[in-house]
């Protein structure tokens, strides 16, 4: 496989498994923050309030006040006896557990129990659980028994694979099971978060489908006591007129933390009036002192008319010696649970839900802007990407506020994106860096590495010109390699002056100078430009002395090869040059030139007159004569001087 087609094709994944890993994370959470957003602002602007049809009877601190808890069980047998004989309630629910046994008053409990043949329009609660522990949750022989206890009937035309996540329910007395009426589900669902925005409305145990407290107060307040749970939604069997209810399959918590799989509805929120609540309360307290008082024949401090045809909702929510039953929500941080099912029979009764797009859109929008970003959007900014969120954001909100609570979430999409453009630059700089990398490693071999380097550094500045410094000129030379290379092939020679080359090129750079062109066998370098280097002289002496070392071993080696031997020669001149930049704007070449350059090359020559090999001109010896040991020679004269000069060979370094 193509190495170029397997490099893009491992970003791409990478990029796929970053920006799903994202989708997912933003999905989850940011997207469900701005949510809350939306839901307490909107909340408050539309001054949303509870229906009168609904209320709740708390069993709070008051209550706890007058009479300290535990309850007999018969207490709440005078409170149901109040609201359907006295007030002429429509539908109750008791949504506190009834679990244990009273041990202490063991009357009480079978009053409570045989009363509950009496009470026609009573709803009790329980839940299931997704574990089977043995000895707390219902014995197999009395599920028949509760499968009988539901006022409607659910007809599935799902066509979803459902899990079966409940596997028991929580164990309830028998008495209770056999002498109830009617049973539904108490559940509250949260979400990661352990916030609640979903009601389950509907659940699925033992393969049937069993109603929530909502559905089944709903049911048997309007009369509406057949329900079709389709893929989407649960509508009322009128086809759909009176319920049309919008649901997801999807995993949620159940109350204790356990994951999951249910039909859910996104909750409606109203806007709370006190600190627990949105809907009216009254104290059960109240409610038994008026039943009381009723039955002395005195006047009731709770008028039993408030109750008449409404749905009420009789639950625990009070902070002296007992668990409070309160939830973290999209409204407030803690809300009462009873108010949470009161909210959702509020949804049914208005017909009227909060939904959300289904994942395919957001999943759509994400993919279009990553590759808009991928593709068609070279040079992204950051303005525009925070214009496209805050764009979306208005988006979700207009949809929110006036299309009967669509959520569609703002954030995924544009993290997604910044993800991905994030990535794509990512990669642009190591690709580029590769490619700058690739093209320096491919230029150094035609110009010096440091002048590559400096080129580099400082490109913005590349242009022709150059400076006017004091350098010092090495050129090295083989002797008489014309005359050599007659009798070699092309390769060999090659070969030779490539090992030539590449023994003496090493030295250069490490004495700070560079190489500035090869002239056939000779070799030009430069110290102290561009690499600036106040001791070029001395660098230059020495890097001279350890190429005569190092041509010795390769004349050597090249002896033992059966190659014919070669001899160099060094002339090293200091002065002042132009460094600097020639050519076109087209093609630049980095060079020096002067007088300066010349003589280095003219001194090199008298080698083969005065049978020495390394040689310098006066103006470097006066950089160096206290470094290096030499011998003066005889003046000479140099073409282009009109005075002779005096030179002198290097022997070694002092």
């Amino acid at each position: 496989m193509n190495r170029n087609f397997t490099s893009k094709l491992l970003i791409v994944f990478i990029f796929f498994i970053v920006s799903f890993t994202i989708y997912i994370l933003s999905s989850n959470h940011l997207d469900n923050k701005v949510n809350d957003t939306f839901v307490k602002i909107l909340s408050n602007i539309q001054n949303k309030k509870t229906s009168d049809t609904v209320v709740l009877v708390v069993i709070d601190d008051k209550s706890l006040n007058k009479i300290p808890w535990p309850w007999r069980k018969d207490l709440f047998t005078d409170i149901f006896y109040f609201l359907e004989k006295e007030a002429g309630a429509k539908s109750i629910v008791f949504q506190n557990l009834i679990v244990f046994p009273d041990t202490y008053n063991p009357k009480s409990d079978d009053i409570f129990f045989k009363n509950l043949k009496n009470h026609y329009n009573l709803i009790n609660s329980y839940i299931l659980l997704n574990s089977n522990v043995a000895g707390d949750v219902l014995p197999q022989e009395y599920v028949p028994i509760f499968e009988n206890k539901s006022n409607i009937k659910i007809i599935n035309k799902t066509k979803k694979k459902l899990i079966p996540s409940y596997k028991a329910i929580i164990k309830l007395p028998k008495d209770l099971l056999l002498n109830t009426k009617f049973l539904a589900s108490s559940i509250i669902p949260e979400d990661n978060d352990e916030i609640v925005r979903n009601y389950m409305p509907v659940v699925y145990f033992n393969g049937k489908f069993f109603p929530s407290i909502a559905l089944s107060a709903y049911s048997m307040y309007t009369g509406n006591n057949t329900f079709i749970l389709y893929d989407n939604y649960l509508c009322s069997a009128d086809n759909c007129l009176s319920l049309k209810m919008p649901i997801f399959y999807t995993k949620g918590k159940d109350y204790i933390g356990n994951n999951v799989f249910s039909f859910i509805s996104y909750l409606n929120w109203y806007k709370p009036t006190s600190d627990y609540y949105s809907h009216k309360t009254y104290s059960a307290g109240d409610v038994l002192v008026s039943y009381y008082a009723i039955k002395s024949g005195k006047k009731p401090k709770i008028d039993p008319a408030i109750f008449k045809d409404k749905i009420v909702i009789v639950g625990l929510n009070a902070d002296k010696n007992v668990w409070d039953q309160l939830s973290e929500t999209q409204i407030l941080k803690k809300q009462a649970d009873i108010d949470v099912h009161a909210t959702m029979i509020d949804n049914m009764l208005n017909n009227k839900f909060k939904t959300k797009n289904n994942n395919d859109y957001t999943i759509f929008i994400t993919l279009i802007f990553c590759l808009f970003i991928v593709r068609g959007f070279r040079n992204f900014k950051n303005n525009l990407l925070f214009t496209t969120l805050l764009s979306l954001i208005y988006f979700s909100y207009y949809l929110y506020e006036y299309f009967i609570y669509i959520y569609v979430p703002p954030i995924t999409p544009v993290i997604t994106m910044y993800t991905v453009a994030f990535l794509k630059n990512i990669y642009s700089i190591i690709t580029t860096d590769k490619t700058t990398e690739m093209l320096k490693h491919a230029m150094g071999k035609y110009v010096s590495k440091d002048v590559m380097k400096k080129v580099v550094s400082d490109i913005d500045k590349l242009k022709l010109g150059g400076v006017r410094a004091v350098v010092t000129i090495l050129f090295v030379d083989i002797r008489n390699f014309t005359q050599i290379s007659e009798a070699l092939s092309p390769q060999e020679v090659s070969s030779i002056l490539n090992e030539y080359f590449s023994t003496i090129e090493p030295i250069i750079g490490k004495y700070h100078g560079i190489v500035n062109k090869y002239m056939g066998d000779g070799l030009l370098a430069v110290f102290g430009e561009p690499i600036k280097n106040s001791q070029h002289a001395i660098n230059a002496i020495k890097c001279g002395i350890e190429i005569t070392e190092k041509i010795k071993h390769l004349r050597e080696k090249l002896i033992e090869e059966g190659k014919p031997i070669i001899n160099i020669g060094i002339g090293v001149n200091t002065g002042e040059v132009f460094a600097g930049n020639i050519g076109t704007e087209e093609r630049l070449e980095y060079t020096v030139i002067g007088d300066n350059v010349n003589l280095a090359y003219r001194i090199e020559a008298y080698n083969q007159i005065l049978k020495t090999q390394f040689l310098i001109s006066e103006s470097t010896y006066e950089f160096v004569k206290d470094h290096v040991e030499v011998v003066k020679l005889s003046q000479v004269s140099i073409k282009g001087k009109s005075k002779p000069i005096d030179i002198y060979e290097v022997l070694s370094i002092k």
